[in-house]
């Protein structure tokens, strides 16, 4: 789906005012975000409420990705302080809707802080990714952002359709819903264990590559060992700066 967003990003974002700013995006994103947990936490009264939870989440979505794509054509990305305010108002976003979704009629508040401590978790790993690797998988993090947007607005959908009967089906002592969605995340958080081994994998073979270009390594177990410079000799070892928030 990824080049479709982008086409409809392109086609908005080319009827956008040329006042409107990346930060004022991010802003609406995070009203959009308290929008929709206000509405799933007020469809305790009436059904209604969740076309505002609905509207929030498209919200939401529309104000960070636009922010996002935005600076990148104005060529702002603002390096750290872009990196910082995205990432800091998704997990602040995400945490409301998550949390507004559990305390609606529609879902169990457990399920919910269960599928909020999955999403933290991957963003968590997509961070250090990109202290790490360098930004290459931080893209981790903007897909289970995108995820589970789409797992809200779907389950809004068919709560609508379904009504607040949907998560008070139980089997023996415990509630269908929940048993559905720890199972889902432990089919999850398999593939995030496999995740980890396969890029710890791939960091310790690109050190030992690095290290074996530049003649370090000792031969005792494929341990690099710094390199001491002769008596008089200066160090040509330079420290270098770099910046992962760039990717």
């Amino acid at each position: 789906m990824a080049d479709k967003e982008r086409a409809v990003l392109a086609a908005i974002l080319r009827r956008l005012p040329e006042t409107v700013s990346p930060d004022q995006l991010t802003f609406l994103g995070l009203i959009g975000a308290a929008g929709a947990a206000a509405g799933f936490v007020a469809s305790r009264w009436s059904n209604w409420f969740l076309i505002l939870a609905a509207f929030g989440v498209l919200a939401n979505w529309l104000g960070d990705a636009l922010s996002k794509e935005l600076s990148s054509r104005l060529d702002i990305e603002r390096s750290r302080y872009g990196y910082f305010i995205d990432h800091s108002t998704d997990l602040i976003a995400q945490t409301l809707v998550i949390v507004g979704l559990g305390l609606s009629p529609y879902f169990t508040i457990g399920s919910a802080l269960l599928v909020l401590s999955l999403y933290l978790l991957v963003n968590s790993y997509a961070y250090l990714c990109v202290v790490t690797q360098g930004g290459r998988r931080a893209e981790y993090s903007d897909a289970g952002t995108t995820f589970i947007r789409l797992l809200v607005v779907g389950w809004t959908l068919i709560a609508a359709w379904a009504g607040p009967g949907i998560a008070r089906e139980q089997f023996y002592s415990f509630a269908v819903l929940d048993i559905f969605v720890v199972s889902a995340s432990l089919c999850v958080f398999v593939g995030f264990l496999f995740a980890v081994r396969s890029d710890l994998a791939h960091i310790r073979l690109q050190e030992i590559g690095e290290a074996e270009s530049r003649g370090d390594m000792s031969g005792a177990g494929g341990r690099a060992s710094p390199k001491k410079p002769a008596r008089g000799e200066k160090s040509g070892v330079t420290r270098r700066e770099s910046d992962p928030w760039r990717d």
